[in-house]
């Protein structure tokens, strides 16, 4: 299935998977204070939401039609245990960028070359991930050599992701993200020589010492080839 087919079969499945939303009842409350519009507003609404979701699956399937012809080669039919699932995660996707993911993940797994390597389960794992995982993710994917670790330290982060509008809530702001990405299975917090965290002092817009700490941290096999694939293909 080319693109173009892709295309042609999105309205179908966006109406199915907005059927679900049209379905959502009105609480008896809301009914009583709506009356005989309440089931106006409630096609209204399952409309919106089949448009939107609708809208945000093509405009995946046009980034990974453009991905493609980037990387210059000739898709191949996305198994359905693949397809269906890709579209519904990007329907729902806001996030500029991880909706970007969502169209790398359906162009790698249409790339004969690559599709062994995108796995059902990075779906659930980019389904769950949050824009600011997703970025700190391809952050320490730019910095490291697989195999190697990157020592996390805020005051870089603090930087590039803007983490935070003071050292102690971008400290935490990270602490919430290691968490994520770590339960999902992609990045892994190292005890070098069972040193633990080390900490370390940089200035702060007023110019007082903030204090934070930093962790040596590794991507995983798995976290390596989650981020290939949410990535668009590379040319030939």
């Amino acid at each position: 299935m080319d693109p173009n087919e892709l295309i042609k079969a999105a309205p179908a499945i966006a109406k199915g998977a907005g059927a679900l939303a049209a379905a959502i009842p009105l609480t008896p409350i809301i009914k009583a204070i709506l009356g005989p519009a309440a089931d106006e507003l409630g096609q209204r609404f399952g409309e919106r939401v089949r448009l939107y979701r609708y809208g945000r699956s093509v405009d995946m399937l046009k980034k990974a039609e453009k991905m493609a012809k980037d990387a210059g080669f000739t898709p191949k039919a996305v198994p359905i245990k693949l397809l269906f699932p890709l579209l519904e995660g990007a329907s729902l996707e806001e996030d500029e960028s991880v909706h970007d993911m969502w169209a790398a993940l359906l162009a790698n797994a249409a790339a004969p070359e690559n599709a062994i390597n995108v796995r059902p389960g990075f779906i659930s794992i980019l389904r769950q991930m949050a824009p600011d995982e997703a970025a700190l993710l391809h952050w320490v994917y730019r910095r490291l050599d697989p195999g190697h670790y990157v020592e996390l330290m805020l005051q870089f982060l603090y930087a590039d992701l803007g983490y935070g509008p003071t050292p102690e809530v971008a400290d935490n702001h990270l602490q919430v993200c290691m968490g994520g990405l770590e339960s999902a299975g992609v990045v892994s917090r190292l005890n070098l020589n069972s040193r633990g965290p080390s900490s370390f002092t940089f200035q702060s817009q007023n110019g007082s010492p903030n204090f934070t700490t930093s962790f040596p941290l590794m991507l995983t096999p798995r976290g390596v080839e989650f981020v290939r694939a949410c990535r668009p293909p590379k040319p030939k």
